[in-house]
């Protein structure tokens, strides 16, 4: 059984975290969010949730891009680096990306 909903729902927290960003990087505030690291905890709950609404077990590409994502937001979140923190919302970007089009692309009955 399809289960492109669950990709649906994950592209909310997904999008929401880059329409925070992208206030964020505009005039350095977003509705709670006034320094980053508070947009780095922000992003990693996001994309946290999106992986827990719309993620299914797997392994490969998403999986080594959501640690890479980890380590983004462990540098953003001690080093207080925008460099860091636009890593970590593009990587949480492209995982969510990669796994949607891979969910599509996979025939419906297998996981």
């Amino acid at each position: 059984m399809p289960q492109e909903w669950r990709d649906a729902v994950a592209a909310a927290p997904v999008l929401f975290m880059v329409a925070l960003s992208v206030d964020f990087l505009a005039d350095g505030t977003a509705i709670w969010v006034h320094d980053v690291r508070a947009m780095a905890v922000t992003a990693l709950l996001l994309g946290s949730a999106a992986v827990v609404l719309g993620a299914r077990p797997r392994s490969g590409a998403p999986a080594w891009l959501g640690v890479t994502a980890l380590a983004a937001a462990v540098v953003a979140l001690v080093t207080g680096s925008g460099a860091a923190l636009a890593v970590l919302v593009g990587l949480i970007t492209v995982v969510w990306v990669v796994s949607t089009v891979r969910h599509l692309r996979t025939p419906a009955g297998r996981p």
